[in-house]
């Protein structure tokens, strides 16, 4: 019985939902590595940079306004006329309404969504892994993934930082 019990543990703690489930943000930053700012940056203009899709195009991540502090998901799949549903429950300063100017995701399902507290970093299952400081005081926008680095623009002025991940190709 218990080698059974075991085996079943083991499969369940191997699954990739399993896997999910622990994602903190230690597992992406790089010791000593912080945001630098990027010497003569290029601006790429890009996608709706408050949508985002899971890497294996199955499920599209949005920030809706009117869906108050949730970013929200719907299958790729769905009918026009399914409803996207609340997914991250973003964390915002009291008094202060939530607010997403970038939304990514990473090559492993990680949800990244640039608000006035910092980049805000969820795991696929939804669940807040942690929140990374703004490089600089003021709003970010044009988060982007460029190989191993997520890089955010406040104003005029670019800023990377290296994780040990990428984004979705």
């Amino acid at each position: 019985m218990n080698r059974l019990l075991l085996a079943a543990l083991a499969l369940l703690l191997g699954s990739a939902a399993a896997r999910a489930q622990d994602m903190p943000l230690a597992q992406i930053l790089i010791d000593g590595e912080g945001w630098k700012k990027v010497e003569n940056p290029v601006m790429k203009l890009g996608n709706d940079p408050t949508s985002a899709m899971s890497p294996d195009g199955s499920t599209e991540f949005r920030w809706l306004a009117r869906q108050e502090d949730d970013i929200v998901a719907r299958q790729t799949k769905a009918a026009p006329s399914v409803p996207f549903s609340p997914y991250c429950r973003l964390r915002v300063k009291p008094g202060q309404p939530p607010s997403v100017t970038g939304l990514r995701v990473d090559k492993d399902g990680r949800i990244y969504a640039a608000t006035p507290l910092g980049v805000q970093v969820f795991d696929p299952t939804g669940r807040l892994c942690g929140v990374m400081h703004a490089p600089a005081p003021g709003t970010m926008h044009d988060l982007t993934f460029e190989g191993d680095q997520l890089t955010v623009w406040v104003g005029d002025v670019k800023y990377a930082r290296r994780l040990k991940t990428t984004g979705v190709k």
